[in-house]
């Protein structure tokens, strides 16, 4: 946690090519809870306004059967942000059926997680790490952050050590600081 995984998901999300790209862009928070009925629910608050068309609702093969009709001829982007189930597949399966039987070409599933066995278990695609940034690159952005404006500050050696300090427990994260 805290590398920036759904601080990227958000900056790729509400990226103005994105937006014009996409007819339908969806944001769902999963985290530990992964159920498809509520999930599903999610992705029709984005589609439906005040739950019009779904509210009333309570069979989960009826939610999906409405998601689909809402979905069907759009280009979407739905983002799964912080997924931790990795056992369920067959859940998995359940939520993304009305997806794959969109008829809209470009559509695309983004899902952030910390578990390498999520990624395995939801990808199509190679994982991609966010990892720290290397020594020498985080202690240059980091000097630039905590000596802005005061650059003589950064010679004081008290300041350079507690500066160096703080930036090797940030392990190159700077998202951390």
């Amino acid at each position: 946690g805290g590398w920036g995984k759904t601080t990227l998901a958000r900056f790729v999300y509400n990226n103005n090519r994105i937006e014009e790209h996409f007819d339908l862009r969806m944001w769902v928070c999963v985290s530990d809870n992964f159920n498809e009925k509520s999930l599903t629910c999610e992705m029709l608050d984005h589609v439906c306004k005040d739950r019009q068309g779904y509210g009333n609702i309570i069979n989960f093969d009826a939610l999906q059967k409405t998601l689909l009709e809402k979905i069907r001829h759009k280009r979407f982007l739905l983002v799964l942000d912080d997924m931790w189930e990795d056992r369920d597949r067959k859940g998995w399966e359940n939520l993304l059926a009305p997806l794959k039987c969109n008829e809209a070409t470009g559509c695309m599933i983004l899902v952030t997680t910390r578990r390498t066995s999520v990624a395995r278990m939801t990808g199509t695609m190679s994982k991609i790490d966010v990892n720290g940034l290397d020594e020498t690159e985080f202690w240059s952005l980091f000097k630039a952050w905590a000596f802005f404006g005061n650059e003589n500050q950064e010679c004081d050696p008290t300041l350079r050590s507690i500066g160096q300090h703080i930036a090797e427990a940030l392990k190159g994260n700077p998202l951390a600081a």
